[in-house]
C-alpha cells in the first residue's frame, strides 16, 4: 500500500470513489459524473486541484483532492485538504494516513504557511478531528452552512 499522484488510468476509480463520497456524506447533493470527470482533466492539466491515490494490490483504494490558495491580505499561501476519502473496505487501514502525511510533505516542500482541513459535512466529524489531530491540525472556529434548495 503506498500514496502517490493520480495519473491519467485513475479517472475511472475516483470518479467512483467521488460518487460514493458523495452518496454517502451529502445526500443533499446529486453527484455530476461529466463535473467530475472535468475537475480530474484539470488536475492532470494544472495540477490544481492535485489528486493523489492510495494503491493497494494495483487498484486505487483513497483519494485526497487538495488545492492551494493565496490569502488576500497577507503574505504567503495556505493549502486546502478537500475531500479525503477511503473506500469502506479499507477504513481503518493506513490509507488515510499516507494520503495525510502525503499532504503535509508536499505543503511543506512548496513553503505553505498552513493547512486547512477537516471536513464539511457531518460524516464522523469527531473521529476525523481526532485523526487530524494526530498529525498536529487543531480545531479552529465553526464550520457552518445553510441550505438554499429547501432540502
Amino acid at each position: 500500500m503506498f500514496a502517490r499522484l493520480a495519473m491519467p488510468e485513475d479517472v475511472d476509480a475516483v470518479t467512483e470513489m467521488a460518487r460514493e463520497n458523495i452518496e454517502s456524506t451529502a445526500p443533499h447533493m446529486t453527484f455530476n459524473e461529466e463535473k467530475c470527470r472535468a475537475t480530474y482533466q484539470r488536475y492532470l492539466d494544472t495540477a490544481s486541484p492535485t489528486i493523489w491515490v492510495v494503491e493497494h494490490e494495483r487498484r486505487a483504494i483513497a483519494f485526497l483532492l487538495a488545492d492551494m490558495y493565496e490569502y488576500e491580505a497577507a503574505d504567503g499561501f495556505f493549502t486546502v485538504q478537500r475531500v479525503l476519502f477511503v473506500r469502506h473496505a479499507h477504513r481503518g487501514s493506513r490509507a488515510a494516513v499516507l494520503l495525510m502525511k502525503t499532504l503535509i510533505a508536499w505543503s511543506q516542500r512548496l513553503g505553505a504557511k498552513e493547512i486547512i482541513g477537516g471536513n464539511d459535512n457531518d460524516f464522523n466529524s469527531e473521529r476525523t478531528a481526532k485523526f487530524l489531530g494526530h498529525f498536529g491540525f487543531e480545531r479552529v472556529g465553526f464550520a457552518m452552512r445553510m441550505l438554499l434548495d429547501g432540502r
